[in-house]
């Protein structure tokens, strides 16, 4: 294709994606032509006359093909942004959802109250994925929090360092690879402040997830058993071990789970406060539990 400008490929862009049925499409096709320019946002604005040479139409063309296959942008252009921060994402980790950083929010504003600023305390991200709650506490946290990231998978856990490294917090954030509570467990190592965002779709609900979540992201990160609940059983069984004397505990939860969270944090005994935090919709989606 010859003499098209970055105008006129927004709009044969914007229009390929909304025939095939995509949603935001006019966001998703800027999005691809810049990701394919490597144009920021200022760059495109003030770039709508230029003209494309053929092979930088192909690659946006080709992004766009990827997209309406179903594959997740965020994948395709290997980036998410989470709190302001861009953080790596592949198909070894799921992609971060925004109303997991209103649970980064609720902890960091609870262990302000909680604890002085400069307190020495030790976190754990159980099922780090790609790392974004525990770099992103890292980040914004107090300057002399330790976080241990765990996960299963060493491919995430790879993506997760990667990400701590980007971000200049790699001498604030360890990584231990294993099966939720284990690496802490086998350490013996206790922790002020515990935050995770499990697996929480029933088993039998991934089928009638969206193509790009159910085809693309992995399954060990979208399957949370028969019920949805089975990680939240595991890690409140194993959470009197793990936990220090006053204690932050934060979890990211389905539609519908949080009261049932809740109060298996409420049976153990362990905490003088629980509650929920909505998200912008008004979900309960975050369970927090003060000891």
């Amino acid at each position: 294709m010859k003499g098209i400008t970055v105008r006129e490929a927004l709009q044969k862009a914007s229009r390929f994606l909304r025939e095939k049925g995509i949603e935001d499409a006019a966001f998703l096709a800027e999005y691809a032509i810049r990701h394919a320019l490597g144009w920021d946002r200022t760059r495109f604005i003030s770039g709508m006359s230029y003209t494309l040479t053929e092979e930088e139409w192909a690659a946006i063309e080709a992004i766009l093909l990827r997209r309406t296959a179903g594959e997740p942008m965020q994948y395709i252009v290997g980036e998410q942004e989470f709190y302001g921060l861009a953080f790596e994402v592949n198909p070894s980790v799921l992609i971060p959802r925004p109303e997991t950083e209103l649970l980064v929010e609720e902890i960091v504003k609870q262990a302000f109250k909680l604890w002085p600023a400069d307190a020495a305390l030790f976190a754990a991200d159980i099922g780090t994925g790609s790392g974004v709650i525990a770099v992103t506490l890292a980040v914004i946290g107090g300057a002399n929090w330790r976080i241990t990231a765990t996960d299963i998978a060493e491919e995430s856990l790879a993506t997760a360092s990667r990400n701590a490294k980007r971000h200049h917090v790699e001498n604030k954030v360890s990584f231990a690879q294993g099966d939720l509570l284990a690496p802490l467990l086998n350490a013996g190592q206790r922790v002020d402040i515990l935050v995770s965002n499990p697996p929480y779709i029933p088993s039998a609900d991934i089928i009638d997830l969206d193509v790009q979540v159910k085809d693309h992201e992995p399954r060990r990160a979208l399957d949370g058993g028969e019920d949805g609940l089975d990680f939240y059983r595991r890690i409140i069984e194993g959470l009197d071990s793990v936990l220090t004397r006053r204690a932050l505990v934060g979890f990211e939860v389905g539609i519908h789970q949080a009261d049932t969270v809740r109060c298996w944090l409420m049976e153990t005994g362990l905490f003088l406060e629980t509650y929920i935090v909505r998200d912008l919709a008004g979900i309960g989606r975050h369970v927090i539990a003060i000891r």
